[in-house]
């Protein structure tokens, strides 16, 4: 009998708020699909890298949007970091959004420095995703469209 290997990946939910509605975050994720982001070591202090920002077509519901996000390397060999979903989730009643990740970080993250942050770059990617859907023209001036 042969045993079946072990995953190192590590399980991530993390969950903030956003000042956005939801049609601010379709329109988004739709600009995001067609030109995905490279974001330099400074957006994301934990990670400590270069990173592009991949997302899907995003899936639409009366209260919710879902979205599939990879974090990929931004070197040569593009590995992948994380991967998982995005939810936004509109309260009846409020106008802030729930935004929040559920996925798992990749092999390329599973030891040393950044499995032990990865927990941090997901929420600071969480916060520098909220605030470039509430005031995008700000925040998209500091990152690069990838190629």
């Amino acid at each position: 009998m042969k045993a079946e290997p072990v995953s190192k990946a590590t399980r991530i939910s993390v969950e903030t708020s956003a000042s956005a509605n939801l049609d601010q975050v379709v329109r988004w994720l739709l600009e995001r699909r067609g030109n995905p982001l490279r974001l330099e070591a400074y957006h994301l202090p934990s990670l400590g890298q270069g990173a592009r920002l991949m997302l899907a077509v995003p899936m639409t519901a009366r209260r919710a949007v879902l979205c599939a996000l990879w974090l990929l390397d931004d070197g040569a060999a593009g590995a992948c970091l994380l991967s998982g979903q995005l939810r936004f989730v509109a309260h009846p009643n409020a106008a802030d959004l729930t935004l929040s990740f559920s996925g798992h970080t990749a092999m390329a993250m599973t030891s040393g420095f950044l499995y032990r942050q990865a927990h941090h770059a997901v929420g600071e990617l969480l916060q520098l995703i909220a605030e470039s859907i509430s005031q995008p023209a700000a925040i998209t001036r500091s990152m690069q469209v990838a190629i």
